[in-house]
């Protein structure tokens, strides 16, 4: 029987350039991938930065709205309780009765309470989102504008206060029927009452009292609508800055 002797299988012994190409394309790749997610990953950042931004931006325009909103309407009230406190330290303040009554019970129905709209930067301090402004200037001018939220916060709940404060004593010298009688419902408003309905009491020291109240409510509304007024600008420039940065 005839033997097949099996030749051996010669393998190919790579010399040193080799492997050294084969490292170099293996890293390359890595190298390029990484590359690759680091630019998606920015992209994907930026993107989120400019919604975020975006979003910022119509909680600023909101707060321009609302400082005016505010301030047209604490100047009307505070109008008002000036009249009242004339009217109430008037000698013949009986002929006013309808006047009186209508202010009195008006002025607390039109001033809200002020604050800013953060609901885009609360969501990004929450997230830890902020980091992704990339300008510094423009992340700066973003805490310093929100830092004062803490304030008109502590001030609107002033506001709330000093309102209830006077809603308690209030109907120690008006007839809260009569309050009751000047609702209207669709749409909702304060009328004037019909005819001249007189005071409860012409106690001095009663009328001193409310007028007080009304001095102490009136000083919180005109605190807040001067810090609103005074926040106008920063609300405006901080607009132009965003609206410069992400050209929206």
């Amino acid at each position: 029987m005839e033997v097949h002797k099996h030749s051996q299988h010669l393998t190919h012994k790579k010399r040193w350039p080799e492997y050294i190409l084969e490292f170099f394309m293996l890293f390359l790749a890595v190298f390029l991938g990484f590359v690759a997610e680091n630019i998606r990953e920015h992209n994907v950042e930026r993107i989120r930065e400019k919604d975020y931004l975006s979003s910022m931006l119509e909680d600023l325009k909101s707060d321009t709205v609302n400082i005016h909103t505010y301030y047209n309407s604490a100047d009307s009230s505070i109008s008002k309780v000036d009249s009242l406190i004339n009217l109430l330290r008037s000698p013949d303040r009986d002929a006013f009765g309808q006047t009186m009554y209508y202010y009195a019970r008006e002025i607390t129905t039109k001033v809200g309470r002020f604050v800013l709209a953060d609901r885009a930067f609360e969501e990004m301090k929450s997230s830890g989102s902020l980091r992704l402004i990339s300008d510094k200037a423009l992340s700066d001018s973003i805490s310093r504008y929100y830092a004062d939220q803490t304030r008109f916060k502590e001030q609107a709940e002033l506001q709330i206060v000093r309102m209830t404060s006077y809603c308690d004593i209030v109907t120690e010298i008006f007839d809260g029927a009569v309050f009751q009688k000047m609702l209207q419902r669709f749409p909702y408003r304060v009328n004037p009452p019909m005819g001249n309905p007189r005071l409860l009491t012409m106690e001095v020291a009663k009328i001193n009292k409310l007028i007080g109240q009304l001095h102490y409510y009136s000083a919180i509304i005109v605190i807040n609508s001067s810090r609103a007024k005074q926040k106008e600008a920063s609300t405006e420039r901080l607009i132009k800055m965003i609206q410069k940065e992400y050209r929206l």
